[in-house]
């Protein structure tokens, strides 16, 4: 897999060559110098990637000619929605760019009662753009979905064949909850939907909600983890290598 390109407006199935725009554009002439006769793959998010080489090479844009192009999947047969109460700063790049990289269909950011960073669009903008930039590194095709932030509540309503909310054993108030484990976490296809808390969990209102709603509780060890991790583990757990 050589050098990928994101194309924000897709090409018509049979042009014969590319424009490619914008910051992808930038990125292949200013930081990894393209010249005429190199090649490189292009992907827009809908599964298709292009094998182009570069004619000609100008001040905002480039010219690519189509060599070939294909449908090409490497998503996993579950798909994956983690609702997750997002860290602060750096941070949620951080775990978006991971979970890009485990598979993860979609990421909802909740709001809850014990959240410390309320999503705005501006931080939104930012996450989707670290999709992109994840799926050109791990050659997905398909862009994880960042969706509109919601409450606990809304989440919950939705629809999944199976749905758990974590709850760490630190967490105030968990005696008579009976959890499972992650590594007993199993669903091979479908769709899955799993809620990760703030720093400290849900509150005992949030998980007795989730729970009425169907969701069950797990529990992810003795140690306290970081939203990011409890994200990874769980992402990971479901969905790496396959």
């Amino acid at each position: 897999m050589g050098q990928r390109y994101f194309l924000e407006q897709s090409p018509s199935a049979d042009a014969p060559e590319i424009i490619l725009s914008g910051a992808e554009a930038q990125h292949l002439i200013k930081v990894m110098r393209g010249k005429p006769g190199t090649v490189v793959e292009l992907f827009d998010g809908s599964g298709v990637e292009w094998e182009a080489r570069i004619l000609d090479v100008r001040r905002n844009d480039v010219t690519l000619e189509v060599l070939g192009s294909e449908m090409v999947s490497r998503e996993p047969a579950l798909q994956l929605t983690l609702g997750i109460a997002l860290p602060k700063g750096d941070r949620q790049k951080w775990v978006i760019g991971k979970l890009v990289e485990l598979g993860v269909y979609q990421v909802v950011p909740l709001v809850t009662e014990n959240g410390v960073a309320q999503p705005v669009e501006k931080a939104m903008g930012r996450l989707r753009r670290q999709v992109v930039e994840a799926s050109k590194q791990c050659g997905r095709n398909h862009l994880m979905r960042i969706c509109e932030p919601c409450t606990l509540s809304v989440f919950l309503e939705q629809q999944f064949h199976q749905a758990w909310i974590a709850h760490p054993l630190s967490a105030e108030d968990v005696s008579g909850i009976q959890s499972t484990t992650v590594a007993a976490l199993n669903i091979e296809s479908g769709t899955a939907g799993i809620a990760i808390g703030p720093e400290g969990g849900f509150s005992v209102a949030e998980v007795s909600k989730a729970m009425t709603a169907g969701w069950e509780p797990i529990e992810l060890g003795s140690r306290i983890l970081r939203i990011e991790t409890a994200a990874m583990a769980v992402a990971a757990q479901l969905l790496l290598g396959r």
